[in-house]
């Protein structure tokens, strides 16, 4: 194969590894009401099983983008689908609230790393113009893997029970490994690149020597990466693990029908990666300056995400739905270009390490946000748990604005330094 075209095998890897893991993760959320009564699970159990899996998945976030900087996205990879392959299969055996959120806190190590990784792929194999789209296509796997969980896992649990619907999408993990050691490489081994093209991504994204802590730590730059993702990343935990949740019981879908209708808010999440990376990248194309390209769709969600507050207010089911579809359509385009944002802005020593802390701060949100979440819903109902949700994005894009400031404002002949 050519370079045009193993690039975007590789993507369509990392595509299918986001999907596997978002099959896996959403299994919880559809599955809920049937876990609830078995394990006679209270708001506070649930709040705990899902902070329990977000807890690792904080951790582990800055871990395996570490890791990944260090032994590179092929080893980084592999292990990480394994290991959290084997944690969902071993979730079927759980017994338990306590079982329960244990096996949940495995999936939490292994599931983080595929992001930093796959950013990393995209940062090293694609130039900037294009680096968006190709995040997006890849990243649009989370949103694949939440439509098709819905309704597979809806299935399986009705025809053969709820374990079941745990061991079979682990067991898909596997298969994708073996797909992922034969066809990946770095650019600068793989055999389909020819000299001139491995020296235009090397301009492109060069690699400086690996950045200590204390020296990523004091840029202003990665706080102005890392603070946006800690208030908005909750908004996308929320509906991930929770909408199914609230369409079964407040407006009382039964599990039949939400494996109809539980995808289509995936649906435009998927849409929203792939358009709103293809929208800076075309603004770029056009001459906007890179940081301000990808800032301008950032804002833009900024601006629509409060209309999420009319979710839970909204007397139609169907008008509830539309609204949620724009708000993971907004999610997804904002999680697209600040990741993308990130390889812009970072050394490529340093994409995964960067792209790790973001997440963790992501998580870190997603779990606080997922404890008040507990006593909101129980105490106050849903409604003002889409009311809060729906002022995140706004708070996020502000910070980003008055971090990134001197990066926004270059010109579009500028490169883009620390």
């Amino acid at each position: 194969m050519t370079y045009g075209r193993v690039r975007w095998v590789i993507v369509g890897l990392l595509f299918l590894a986001t999907a596997i893991n978002y099959i896996d993760r959403q299994t919880l959320s559809v599955l809920s009401p049937i876990l609830r009564e078995e394990f006679g699970l209270s708001e506070s159990d649930y709040s705990n099983i899902v902070s329990a899996f977000l807890l690792s998945y904080l951790v582990m976030y800055t871990v395996s983008g570490r890791m990944i900087d260090r032994f590179g996205a092929r080893f980084g990879a592999t292990a990480c689908v394994l290991w959290w392959s084997v944690a969902t299969m071993l979730t079927a055996v759980a017994r338990g609230p306590f079982s329960l959120g244990a096996f949940r806190f495995l999936l939490g190590i292994g599931e983080p790393g595929i992001f930093p990784a796959g950013l990393k792929v995209c940062g090293e194999w694609f130039p900037r113009r294009m680096r968006a789209l190709a995040t997006g296509i890849f990243s649009s796997g989370v949103s694949i893997g939440a439509i098709v969980a819905t309704p597979l896992v809806a299935w399986l649990a009705l025809k053969w029970g709820w374990r079941v619907a745990f061991i079979l999408p682990g067991l898909i993990g596997l298969v994708w490994v073996p797909l992922w050691l034969w066809i990946y490489r770095s650019p600068e081994k793989h055999p389909a690149l020819t000299q001139e093209e491995r020296a235009m991504l090397a301009e492109e994204a060069p690699a400086g020597e690996r950045q200590p802590w204390k020296v990523l730590l004091r840029q202003r730059k990665v706080w102005g990466l890392v603070l946006p993702r800690f208030a908005s990343d909750p908004v996308w935990y929320f509906y991930l693990f929770w909408l199914p949740d609230y369409f079964q019981r407040i407006r009382h879908l039964s599990l039949v029908e939400i494996g109809i209708y539980g995808w289509i808010p995936f649906l435009f999440a998927d849409l929203g990666n792939i358009a709103g990376g293809a929208m800076s990248d075309a603004l770029i194309r056009r001459g906007w300056a890179t940081p301000r390209a990808r800032f301008a769709v950032l804002a833009m969600v900024g601006v629509l995400a409060p209309f999420g507050a009319l979710v839970g207010t909204i007397q139609s089911t169907a008008g509830a739905i539309a609204i949620t579809c724009l708000i993971t359509f907004l999610c997804q385009a904002w999680a697209t270009n600040i990741a993308t944002l990130a390889a812009d802005l970072s050394d490529r020593s340093a994409t995964g390490t960067v792209m790790g802390m973001m997440g963790t701060a992501g998580g870190l949100g997603g779990m606080l946000f997922a404890q008040l979440l507990g006593f909101t819903i129980a105490a106050f109902g849903y409604s003002s748990a889409f009311g809060l949700a729906a002022v995140l994005h706004p708070l996020a894009a502000l910070s980003l604005f008055l971090l990134l400031r001197p990066w926004l404002g270059k010109a579009a002949n500028q490169r883009v330094e620390s």
